[in-house]
């Protein structure tokens, strides 16, 4: 528009300038202070704004059209107008820049930016930091100067602002006192905003202080809180990060849950491929067993493979092998659907793929996982640096696949980059570590591999701590009292088996174990992070009888007597399968 638009409005009736002065003083106030945070007015452009006021107050109530005059009150929105385009302006400009020393440095030449542009500022951070220049840059005067400032600004913020804080200080790796400070002001702002945020808003606010270690009881039961009123109008994707969320925080609320997946059941139509990628990934990660829920994304997904990355089909394949909810039709279909653009995979890709193929005991994809190793050790020169998860995968997949005689230098160079590292605090890895080193124990001495103590102390005590966490379940529960009543035949001889729990067998524990017999069972629980047949063909070697319990079969046995009937049979095919 040009000018003139905005300087000579067209009115039908003279207005008092009494009653125009005290509005046209308001929408002066409003814009100011929009532009104001950016870069205040000269004192003479103050003034002039004061005598413009003034003259409006004290004016005769006749209308005189107005006339643009240096220092008049229309010269001071052209300012101010000028003042919120550069505001635009300077947050355009951050957001383009490829060099996060370049935004530092913007940024502390334009310190009295306005809260929009430190925002883009720190999210640009986000982006461009990288494992080379990150430690730089969260050490920078200049990046503790921009989170100083963001900080003493939350309060001036809307909800929607503070949502976009908030997801800015999660894009950074890893937390930093200025960092978790931040995140720790921003909470105590969020929780005096009842009924402020609509759901994305508030699924990325709790996210991001999810993220960066924020839990305190207030902070998390105004999430909770939040969510339940506005259940109804959660769509999938804000389900899914606020179930990643909780998870996060370590805790399980079953009200929030259930009515999470009970609306993520209801707009199953809604879904988005990648909706449905992270769906399985915090569904598998919160060992959530809703087996209506993801027979529906099953068939969903399934019906439409094509609509998938590369990447989504393998992080799929992933979540949906930790679930015990990949069968081996679904890996051919996986197979099919990713063979134009295997060789693209890269690093924790092909190990996710790999370990899905072991976890459902794909051995007639064996072709596969052969192409599959040769792909990661091809990458792994390329890109020495390569995540200790995948790693882990790596190394328990080959062993679950019997492929180690073939690839046994690639497994030892796997273990000693492995070993090289500092244990993580996630049990999940260290349990699937735990598997390998009682595998190289028992199995592959003459590869002559040294698992430091540390290691193995660390191993020991993940796979510990989950078993007694499981002894106490009520899956268990469940089973020891079918087990006290249980009877069966099986080659014409009678069999009661005294089932005790968390036993001893090698260097493994069981969930179960009959001495007399040496029968040891283990349920395929969805929580536990690898498939016990790894674990049973070693105790096979050792003379033990194991038997493996699939989770969803005993889901399926609803009442006592279907239960009874399906232990009774288990058992009997085993005895007569050994004898």
């Amino acid at each position: 528009k040009s000018g003139s638009d905005f300087l000579f409005p067209v009115i039908a009736q003279p207005i008092p300038a009494s009653a125009m002065a005290p509005a046209m003083a308001a929408g002066v106030m409003r814009r100011a202070a929009v532009a104001g945070s950016l870069r205040r007015p000269a004192v003479g452009t103050a003034n002039a704004l004061k005598r413009g006021l003034t003259i409006l107050a004290t004016s005769p109530p006749t209308w005189r059209p107005a006339v643009a005059r240096p220092g008049s009150l229309v010269g001071g929105q052209l300012l101010l107008r000028r003042n919120y385009l550069e505001s635009a302006d300077y947050a355009i400009s951050v957001k383009s820049m490829e060099d996060p020393l370049r935004v530092l440095q913007f940024m502390a030449e334009h310190p009295d930016s306005d809260t929009r542009t430190h925002e883009a500022a720190l999210r640009a951070l986000g982006r461009l930091t990288n494992l080379q220049n990150y430690q730089q840059v969260v050490e920078d005067g200049r990046f503790h100067a921009i989170l100083a400032s963001l900080s003493s600004r939350l309060d001036d913020c809307d909800a929607r602002m503070l949502s976009m804080v908030a997801d800015a200080t999660a894009r950074f790796r890893t937390s930093t006192p200025e960092l978790v400070e931040l995140a720790q002001r921003l909470a105590e702002v969020v929780v005096r905003r009842e009924d402020a945020f609509n759901p994305r808003n508030l699924a990325n606010v709790a996210i991001a202080l999810a993220i960066r270690g924020v839990r305190d009881v207030a902070t998390v039961e105004f999430i909770k809180a939040e969510a339940l009123k506005l259940i109804d109008d959660l769509e999938p994707s804000h389900c899914v990060v606020l179930l990643e969320a909780f998870r996060r925080w370590g805790i399980f609320d079953r009200q929030l849950v259930d009515l999470v997946v009970e609306r993520m059941s209801d707009e199953v139509d809604r879904f988005t491929a990648r909706d449905v990628v992270d769906a399985f990934a915090v569904i598998s990660r919160l060992g959530l067993a809703r087996g209506f829920l993801l027979r529906r994304l099953c068939t969903l997904s399934f019906e439409n493979l094509r609509q998938f990355t590369p990447r989504e089909l393998t992080k799929m394949a992933y979540s949906l092998a930790k679930l015990r909810f990949l069968a081996q039709g679904n890996i051919d279909d996986l197979a099919d659907a990713l063979a134009p653009e295997l060789h693209r995979l890269m690093g924790s890709q092909i190990t996710e793929l790999l370990y899905a193929l072991a976890m459902a005991d794909g051995r007639h994809q064996i072709e596969l996982a052969r192409s599959l190793v040769g792909q990661y050790v091809a990458d792994k020169k390329a890109r020495p640096i390569q995540s200790l998860s995948s790693l882990i995968d790596f190394a328990w997949a080959v062993l679950a696949l019997d492929l180690v005689e073939e690839f046994p230098e690639e497994f030892k160079s796997a273990l000693a980059d492995i070993f090289q590292r500092t244990p993580p605090q996630n049990r999940g890895p260290l349990m699937k570590l735990f598997d390998a080193i009682c595998a190289i124990e028992l199995q592959h001495q003459s590869l002559g591999i040294t698992v430091p103590p540390v290691w193995r102390a660390a191993c020991d005590d993940a796979d510990r701590f989950e078993m007694d966490r499981l002894e106490s379940s009520r899956l268990h529960n469940e089973l020891v009292m079918r087990f006290d009543h249980l009877r069966g035949t099986a080659n014409g001889t009678r069999w009661q088996l005294r089932m005790q729990r968390g036993m001893q067998c090698g260097p493994y524990r069981v969930d179960m174990l009959d001495e007399d017999s040496k029968i040891c069972i283990d349920i395929e629980t969805v929580s536990w992070p690898t498939s016990r047949k790894l674990k049973h063909r070693l105790l096979t070697e050792l003379g033990y009888r194991p038997l493996r319990l699939e989770y969803w079969d005993w889901r399926r046995a609803r009442t006592e007597e279907d239960q009874n009937i399906y232990l009774q049979r288990e058992v009997t095919n085993l005895l007569e399968a050994q004898r």
